[in-house]
């Protein structure tokens, strides 16, 4: 069984990339209609947009930062490492590879990938 790995710094510099193009008022903070726009470009439905800002949201002042942003997407980087694994170890097994649409993880692979084309 393979470990999953941590999110490199790499990937942190994406997400950091995302959070400052997204943070147009320069606050250091996203708000709420900052948030929104990413959802939006992203496809993500605005009832589970609320769910994951108000998750990132972890001080509940209304605003995320940088910080929240990325340990966030670390949580749920990791939680999607574990998926792929046990998705593996099914595949292995003779069990069929499940798909998630879970909106997290739909939206973490598309901040990863819009981070990756700019």
């Amino acid at each position: 069984m393979a470990s999953p790995r941590a999110m490199n710094e790499e990937e942190q510099k994406r997400l950091s990339s995302v959070f400052h193009a997204y943070n147009v008022d320069n606050s250091g903070r996203i708000e709420t209609n900052e948030f929104t726009t990413i959802c939006q470009e992203l496809h993500v439905p605005s009832q589970d947009a609320d769910g994951i800002f108000n998750r990132l949201d972890m001080d509940k002042d209304g605003t995320v930062t940088l910080e929240e942003f990325i340990s966030g997407f670390k949580e749920q980087h990791q939680e999607d490492e574990d998926d792929d694994t046990e998705a593996d170890d099914n595949k292995s097994s003779g069990g069929e590879e499940e798909f998630s649409n879970n909106p997290e993880q739909v939206m973490s692979r598309g901040l990863y990938y819009e981070a990756g084309s700019t």
